[in-house]
């Protein structure tokens, strides 16, 4: 009891004291739309004081996959109404056309030894083609009832994992960090449900829990019952109009996305390339692999035929195997790179690069999507629409390329559990995904033998000529 009491009161100290800080660290942008490639300010703000050194994350070209740096000044110090702030500045710009968002930034804070992560707000730039932008098509997305929006809080899982201090990460055993990380979403969830109940009297508490571990980029409306209705608010978006709890009515715009073609639909009118060529060969055996099978059974019943009228003939076998499942080869690779270890050697990013190409090959062979090429975003996506794909795997999957793409791109150094979890979490998704059809019958099906019969005499003949 005396231990489960100090947990509680640490919680209640850290969450206090984080939460107080968080309030005056932010980032701005000198203007929120830009044409493509133009050039824009982002200042991150902290406060600064004597006793604690504020560490800035180190970005080397970009922030994230759709922000580049172009360059960056000097941290100074400025002083707002008595209250001194330590400044950064970054010139920085996109090249991906369309709502990009600049998620939390994390800043470090080292006070009494202790080294805490803070996160600032999140930013959004509208980034405008060098064409009109009126004349690209939209799509509106209006409430199908009245009610409130509330977005989806993914588990309060980046909250939860900068509230606790490395000094506790280092010094505590896993159980008792995994009942400070319990302790803080459950505070986190009842400021949450409180703050939701007060602005839209919601009671359905198994509601207010299906918001608080959906993805962020689910947009809810509820009202006193609970969930009416929920939307997915894709990377396409070109205008919300809506925030967080306000009140909306029935036929009421939510956003606009930019309505984007399939490439297909153009595919005629572009060059053809010898990739693309590769890419629907693999397709169409993929597909009609029986009708390659039965073409070469009847080349060689054919064969057969003629070299019988020229002599006698032996018969060889050999067996034409088909092509493994895909979650075979999947959990194969996978199995390797738990043996190989790579994180315990430090080579994290190698780890999680062999970790994400495995699992996105897994995707294109399994779904047929071709996430090898795509970002993590148009991934999880286009599963989404995959009806047979729950939510949980979904979250799963997030999980792994979201942590592969931080360590590879942004140079984050996964801890070990996140390491182990990301190899659990590809494990559990091949498993939960693969197909539920009787494999082993379908092998024994397309498992085939073929004699090929060769002539004796052209034998013979061979031999006397090579002598």
């Amino acid at each position: 009891m005396k231990t489960s009491r100090f947990f509680q009161i640490l919680i209640f100290l850290l969450f206090g004291l984080i939460s107080q800080a968080q309030q005056n660290i932010s980032i701005n942008l000198d203007k929120d739309s830009i044409i493509v490639g133009e050039h824009i300010q982002l200042k991150i703000k902290v406060p600064k004081k004597n006793n604690k050194q504020i560490i800035f994350p180190a970005f080397k070209d970009t922030i994230n996959s759709n922000i580049e740096i172009i360059a960056e000044k000097k941290e100074q110090e400025t002083d707002e109404n008595g209250i001194k702030f330590l400044e950064k500045t970054y010139l920085i710009t996109s090249f991906d056309t369309g709502i990009v968002k600049i998620n939390p930034i994390i800043i470090k804070i080292v006070s009494n030894g202790d080294t805490n992560n803070f996160e600032t707000n999140e930013a959004i730039i509208k980034v405008k083609p060098f064409v009109l932008i009126d004349t690209i098509p939209r799509d509106t997305i209006y409430a199908n009832r009245a009610g409130y929006v509330v977005f989806g809080k993914n588990g309060f899982k980046k909250e939860i994992e900068q509230y606790i201090p490395d000094s506790l990460k280092q010094s505590l055993p896993a159980d008792s960090l995994q009942k400070i990380s319990e302790k803080i979403k459950e505070q986190l969830v009842n400021i949450f449900s409180s703050q939701l109940t007060q602005n839209t009297s919601i009671i359905n508490q198994n509601d207010i829990l299906k918001i608080v571990e959906a993805s962020d980029l689910k947009m809810f409306i509820v009202d006193r019952e609970g969930i009416l209705e929920e939307h997915t608010v894709p990377g396409s978006v070109d205008t919300v109009f809506v925030k967080e709890f306000d009140k909306v009515i029935q036929n009421q715009a939510l956003f606009t996305v930019f309505r984007i073609k399939d490439i297909e639909e153009n595919l005629f009118n572009t060059p053809f390339t010898f990739k693309e060529f590769i890419y629907y060969l693999k397709k169409f055996l993929k597909q009609y692999w029986w009708l390659i099978l039965l073409l070469i059974l009847a080349i060689v019943g054919i064969t057969y035929l003629i070299k019988k009228q020229s002599g006698k003939i032996k018969t060889q076998i050999f067996r034409i195997k088909p092509e493994e499942p895909a979650h075979v080869i999947a959990l194969r690779k996978l199995e390797e790179i738990r043996k190989e270890k790579l994180w315990s050697k430090g080579q994290i990013k190698e780890y999680h690069t062999m970790l994400s190409d495995t699992i996105r090959e897994y995707i294109d062979k399994r779904f047929g999507i071709n996430s090898p090429e795509m970002t993590t975003t148009e991934t999880l996506e286009t599963l989404e629409n995959i009806q047979s794909l729950s939510s949980d795997n979904i979250q799963i999957l997030k999980q792994i390329l979201e942590l592969a793409d931080a360590v590879k791109f942004a140079k984050y150094q996964a801890l070990q559990h996140e390491n182990n979890l990301a190899l659990d979490n590809a494990f559990n998704f091949v498993n939960n995904t693969k197909e539920i059809e009787e494999i082993s019958e379908k092998i024994k099906k397309l498992d085939a033998e073929i004699e090929v019969e060769i002539n004796e005499n052209e034998e013979l003949k061979d031999k006397k000529e090579n002598e």
